[in-house]
């Protein structure tokens, strides 16, 4: 199971670095750059005080490579203030390069979690029923605002009287539905807790799973926002919605 994990981050790493080579370059150019202009000038303004110590270019580059990276060895340290400034401006520059490294390394593992993230989501999201008759862009656009939750068997969604804040989906596994008459039990592709989201009410009964389920949670702006947006999505939710409370009456 580790080795897996180890594979998987080396794949990871290395799509980032791939997509992310245009940025990665630029900033090693700029390295260089940065790399020979401060060796040539830290060789012009010590080469007089310090021959030895700076006897020529490339042994110079030793000096810049230490002071950039700012690991600062102290083989070489230069006397004048004209090269300590310069080795000042060196540093500072070697400690932006490495943070624009970083920065463009940790947006592109960013991106790429999210991109794992909306595949998965998008694969559930396929797999319900309530989506299949989506066209592909509003199967995309719902799954950028759907969370995926896991839940044990036995676990309470929510209970009566509770603050309706989300609407749930049922992607695979079963919940139940506690009502005065007789519980009900929804399977995969149902969806629940539209109703207090529609009327503006708390919620009307306690939902559990009766196994493991796994949910795609809309929460109440998104919702709002998803049926002004889709006016066939909203009046579908609305029939079922009108359909469960003849039922519950």
């Amino acid at each position: 199971m580790q080795i897996k994990k180890i594979f998987s981050g080396f794949k990871k790493l290395r799509r980032v670095i791939v997509l992310e080579s245009g940025p990665l370059l630029s900033v090693l150019v700029l390295f260089l750059i940065v790399l020979l202009l401060g060796s040539i000038a830290i060789y012009f303004s010590e080469r007089n005080v310090q021959p030895d110590t700076y006897d020529s270019l490339p042994s110079v580059m030793w000096w810049s490579v230490v002071t950039l990276t700012t690991t600062g060895y102290g083989d070489k340290l230069p006397i004048t203030p004209i090269g300590r400034l310069i080795a000042g401006v060196m540093m500072v520059c070697g400690l932006g390069v490495f943070g624009l490294w970083t920065g463009i390394l940790a947006t592109g593992f960013a991106s790429e979690f999210k991109r794992e993230n909306f595949l998965k989501t998008w694969d559930t999201v396929s797999k319900v029923p309530f989506f299949t008759e989506l066209s592909p862009k509003l199967i995309a656009d719902v799954t950028q605002i759907l969370r995926v939750i896991d839940l044990p068997a036995r676990t309470i969604i929510f209970r009566k009287g509770q603050k309706a804040d989300c609407m749930y989906f049922i992607a695979s596994g079963e919940v139940e539905v506690e009502l005065p008459a007789n519980n009900v039990r929804l399977g995969e592709g149902a969806f629940f807790g539209e109703m207090a989201l529609l009327d503006n009410q708390p919620r009307g009964a306690n939902i559990s799973t009766t196994m493991y389920s796994q949910l795609l949670v809309l929460d109440v702006v998104d919702f709002r926002l998803l049926l002004a947006d889709n006016p066939e999505l909203a009046q579908t939710i609305h029939e079922e919605a009108r359909r469960r409370t003849q039922e519950n009456e």
